[in-house]
């Protein structure tokens, strides 16, 4: 043995000799419980990561502006022989859960006629009052009393996980000859009368209430 090797050695035998057995026993603890800790740590994230919550988002599209649930349609100008309108709602099923679209009609107002339909007073926290029609109720009367019809439609009830898409959309038509000439000449005369009375007014507003739920099935 070398003359260095053996200073090596003594040098070591002191350092044990200072080593007394509780820092052992300290160390092995020491290894112990950090140990303990990094498996509670890699449980907790195994198992934040196996677990798997459904994800719920519905993505409302109206041209390029971003809306929650609810549509706001403003026709400026209507008459005989106008060209159709038409205004148009995307709505995107990003979730992982099949979706249900319905809607409600909460207000109208056609040159001056206001309705709040009795779901229109519940959002707002109203009472219904006398004369208040149902949502139902006003969609008929907007399709069938008027020379115009204005009218609304789906194109599906139900949007399927994560790929699913529906169109909601509400159009304004008023043929030439709606085939009811006092009607035509009475609202005609209304709708041009309007015109002249609230030339920044427009002459045709409606809110509708779109829903979005998650389906049962």
């Amino acid at each position: 043995m070398t003359e260095n090797n053996k200073k090596k050695k003594i040098t070591f035998a002191k350092i044990l000799k200072k080593v007394k057995i509780r820092h052992f026993v300290i160390l092995f603890l020491l290894l112990v419980a950090n140990s303990y800790a990094w498996l509670i740590y890699v449980n907790t994230v195994n198992n934040t990561v196996d677990v798997h919550v459904a994800s719920w988002k519905i993505d409302f599209k109206d041209g390029d502006d971003q809306i929650v649930d609810y549509v706001n349609v403003v026709v400026d100008n209507i008459y005989p022989g106008m060209p159709d309108f038409t205004n148009e709602l995307k709505a995107f099923n990003y979730s992982e859960v099949m979706a249900n679209v319905s809607y409600s009609i909460l207000e109208a107002n056609i040159m001056g006629d206001e309705y709040v339909t009795i779901e229109g007073r519940a959002e707002k926290g109203e009472q219904s009052v006398t004369g208040d029609l149902t949502s139902d109720q006003l969609k008929t009367r907007l399709l069938n009393e008027y020379p115009f019809q204005i009218s609304f439609n789906i194109s599906s009830q139900s949007m399927e996980a994560e790929t699913g898409l529906a169109l909601f959309t509400t159009n304004v038509t008023w043929a030439y000859e709606s085939g009811n000439d006092e009607l035509d000449t009475q609202w005609g005369t209304r709708a041009y009368n309007f015109r002249q009375d609230n030339p920044t007014d427009p002459c045709i507003t409606l809110k509708v209430k779109v829903y979005i739920t998650q389906s049962n099935s």
